[in-house]
Formats: structure tokens, sequence, C-alpha cells
């Protein structure tokens, strides 16, 4: 697949009056898109990276970017499981390859770099949605465990999206998502290391936004509440059933649901938003956890 071609932004023009009255008149204004695209969710000739796409929420965000138009590269740790969940998406005339990568590891984030840049001449979206999520009590948390878990939930994205935003500065721009979660507002009990990581993602996407949104790359943050997944499944019923008690929408948020607000992000249609966190819950943060 060749790179999709990317057109530039004209610069606009400042207003003479208005200029004449500052007295320190700043750079002229960038104009905004003259022309609105066809499809502003569509993502036609885009190739998008989404890690932790074997299962659960980075599964169904990946199907759901293909759908829009978009190759989407399967990755995971397991080889295995993406080559399955490519194939699913082939098999319903999607784009889509495997490619293992274990974000923890530096070695594999530079192998995943050069794929990229081999194969497609570059990246347009990145989807970092792997993550470690020890159940464990703060105290009980040991230097090994803590390590093994900021080298993917945090390391892991910041050096990623690092490689990514060099790929994505050479195509013109780009879009950053990062899968943070409710817990970083509002930690868990037993869960207090990865809260702790979740809430750092926020602060790590506002700075990459900050950074690189001269080079057009824009960098968000999803903050999904009580998702359908298998992390969600390791809660028994009844803790299940008080937090849906406190959702308005009364009931779990399903995976997909996730995935379209990625599309949108990721897509034209956002094209002036960057450094925002999208609160997915189901209205659970309207109130008291």
């Amino acid at each position: 697949m060749s790179p999709p071609e990317h057109t530039p932004a004209s610069a606009g023009t400042v207003d003479a009056a208005a200029s004449a009255r500052s007295d320190a008149p700043g750079p002229p204004a960038e104009a905004a898109p003259s022309v609105a695209p066809r499809d502003p969710f569509g993502l036609a000739g885009k190739v998008a990276l989404v890690t932790g796409s074997s299962q659960g929420i980075g599964r169904a965000t990946a199907r759901v970017l293909a759908q829009a138009g978009a190759h989407v590269v399967i990755s995971s740790r397991k080889q295995e499981a993406c080559a399955q969940v490519a194939a699913e998406l082939q098999a319903e005339g999607l784009s889509a390859e495997a490619a293992a990568c274990h974000i923890g590891r530096m070695e594999d984030i530079a192998q995943m770099a050069a794929r990229l840049r081999a194969r497609h001449g570059g990246l347009d979206i990145l989807v970092n949605n792997a993550v470690l999520s020890p159940w464990r009590t703060i105290d009980a948390t040991d230097p090994a465990l803590f390590a093994k878990t900021v080298d993917v939930d945090l390391r892991g994205y910041w050096f990623l999206s690092v490689e990514a935003a060099k790929l994505m500065t050479a195509r013109g721009g780009g879009s950053i998502v990062n899968i943070s979660s409710l817990a970083a507002l509002h930690p868990e009990r037993m869960l207090g290391l990865y809260s702790t990581l979740k809430t750092a993602l926020i602060g790590m996407s506002r700075a990459f936004a900050q950074e690189y949104g001269a080079a057009g790359i824009r960098v968000n943050t999803v903050l999904p509440g009580l998702i359908r997944t298998p992390l969600a499944d390791a809660f028994d019923p009844d803790t299940q059933r008080r937090a849906i008690d406190k959702m308005p929408l009364g009931r779990l948020g399903l995976p997909e649901e996730i995935g379209y607000a990625v599309r949108y992000l990721s897509s034209p249609a956002a094209a002036f938003v960057t450094g925002a966190s999208l609160v997915i819950d189901g209205g659970m943060s309207i109130g008291a956890l």
C-alpha cells in the first residue's frame, strides 16, 4: 500500500485593521481548510496501528477503524493472536495485517517503526491501548512488578508515540489516541498502580499535543468507564451490579463504543481537537463513585 498523500493547509491572511490595532502583532494565523472533506469521519488511505488489539477494546477499535477505510496493523505480544484477528477482518473484506510487538521492550518498538516505514512509508494513526493491570494493593506492589507495569503502561506508550510522531511528521501529520481509564480520575482499590499510570497518560497526551501540534499531529485521550471486556469480567457480579446502578444509562459499555470515539478523534472531523480527554462511562462520573 502506498502512503496517502497529504495536502498542507494554506496560510491565511491577517485582517489589516486588527493588526493595526495590535501593539504587538503576532504571526499570521493559519487558515482553516477551505473545503470540508467529503467524508469527515472516513479514514480511507490511512494506516493505523492499534496496540493490544488481539482482544477487548483494542480488537473492537481495530475493526471500527478498518470499517472506516483504514489499513489496520493488529498488534499485541503474540503473533498468533494478532494473526487470528487480522484474518477475521480480512474475511470481512477489510484491510489488516498482523505484527506482534511487546511495547515493554524497546527493541520491539524500534522494529515496529522500521516495519511501518518499510511497508507503508509511515503511519497516520496510533492507538495506544496495550496494558498491564496488576490486581494488587499498593503495599503489595513490589519494585519488579512496578517496573514491569511502568514499562508497558507508560514507557511503552511514550516511546512508541515518539517513533510514531517521526513517521507522522514525514507524512504531514497524524493522530495519536491514548486509551486511559475512568480510574485515572477515580482510582480503584486493588488497581492503585494501574490508576496512577492511567492518570499519567492524560498528562502525557497534553504534553505531546503541545509539542507536536506544529507538525500537524493531534494527541488525545479516551477514558473508558466499565466496558464489557475481560478486565470487567474480573469483577464479581455484585460489584458489576453496584457499578451499573451508578450509571444513568444503566448498563456496561460495549468495546465498539470506545472504537467509535477513537474513529472520531482519528478522523478529519476532529481536525481541531487535540490535548482533549474524552470520558465514556455511561454517566458514571456524574455522581459520586
